[in-house]
């Protein structure tokens, strides 16, 4: 894909289903991504969203909640779910029309999109972040239940394999974006995981993914992490919110280097979300990026590898915002992404220029 080629987060304030997606088909320079509905329905919240195929969890979508059902017959519950797993049963971890109204709606418009839309992007909430974000009776959370926290995985690995196999029925390459905001907290008192644990779960998880598609894996992370650890992950994509936390990024210049000789790709989240003031613009966005960039290039970092292997995305989901600015936003990433080809050129682009 183009150096700087630009995608969303997910999540989305639009109550229409189809204002949503034409909004965010309109503009020809993004990866198309599916929205989440988060204001028009409770059950397209990220942690309601793929609990349909996950056994022994309750939704309560008036609270916003999921919860482990105190009635659940386990034996049984975990039979069903393995065999469902061992099958590769789709029908069974497909995403539900009624959590995921954008997914459904894009597919019917991707025959319509012109040839040249290679790449659809699509997304899961991270395991981490589910298992931190549902307590057990014991007032423990979820992630430190083994036998649940492994159906979790699992379940959570096929709807994103499901996802990318729709997209390929449709001649089209997958993204699909691990989205872990729980990581924000990693190494806090907050957040009491080790760091073997934590690459365990997403470990898995991604090997689930890889083992039954070729859809590219990133991983979103809104806040301050510890990068290297995410970076030692076989991901092909890292998306950070850089207009908060590009600096606390650059603390692991070896880190990236080696990513990105691996072919990976950095997604730069340049695009503010939260304190979105609408008076943004690309020049001064860019701005901010270029002594990024300067950092990790005079850390050794190759030039043109770092810019090649760019992608750019808003800082996190568009959720919260107001549907004006939500438009906004789209508008100024579209422009962001045409820009950023343009202020950072590689060798060869230049030299196509001069010619």
């Amino acid at each position: 894909m183009p150096p700087f080629s630009a995608t969303g987060i997910g999540s989305v304030p639009f109550l229409s289903t189809e204002q949503a997606c034409n909004e965010i088909l309109s503009h020809e320079s993004l990866i198309p991504f599916w929205p989440q509905l988060v204001q028009k329905d409770p059950r397209e919240d990220m942690v309601l969203q793929y609990s349909p195929p996950l056994p022994c969890l309750l939704s309560d979508p008036d609270r916003k909640n999921l919860m482990v059902d105190s009635n659940c017959n386990r034996a049984e519950t975990l039979l069903h779910f393995y065999e469902k797993f061992l099958a590769s049963d789709f029908s069974f971890f497909s995403l539900r029309p009624d959590f995921a109204s954008g997914f459904f709606r894009l597919l019917e418009l991707m025959p319509s999109l012109p040839s040249g839309v290679r790449y659809v992007k699509g997304q899961i909430v991270g395991p981490v972040t589910l298992g931190l974000s549902v307590r057990l009776p014991s007032d423990r959370f979820l992630i430190h239940d083994p036998e649940l926290m492994d159906t979790v995985i699992k379940g959570l690995a096929l709807q994103a394999v499901f996802q990318a196999k729709k997209f390929e029925e449709l001649n089209r390459s997958s993204i699909i974006f691990l989205d872990e905001p729980s990581l924000s907290g990693y190494g806090s008192a907050f957040t009491p995981l080790s760091r073997d644990e934590v690459l365990k779960i997403l470990g898995e998880t991604i090997k689930h993914i890889r083992e039954r598609t070729g859809t590219l894996i990133g991983l979103h992370c809104c806040g301050n992490t510890d990068w290297s650890l995410l970076l030692s992950l076989d991901l092909d994509i890292i998306n950070l919110d850089a207009f908060n936390f590009g600096h606390s990024f650059l603390l692991y210049p070896k880190e990236i280097k080696r990513f990105l000789e691996k072919g990976k790709a950095v997604a730069w989240g340049l695009v503010p979300t939260a304190g979105f003031t609408g008076k943004e613009t690309a020049s001064g966005l860019l701005d901010r990026l270029a002594p990024l960039f300067a950092n990790l290039v005079g850390q050794g970092i190759d030039q043109d590898r770092l810019y090649t292997q760019a992608l750019l995305t808003p800082a996190c989901g568009m959720g919260t915002l107001s549907e004006q600015s939500a438009r906004r936003l789209l508008d100024l990433l579209a422009e962001v992404s045409l820009r950023a080809r343009e202020r950072f050129k590689t060798k060869d682009t230049a030299r196509e220029g001069e010619g």
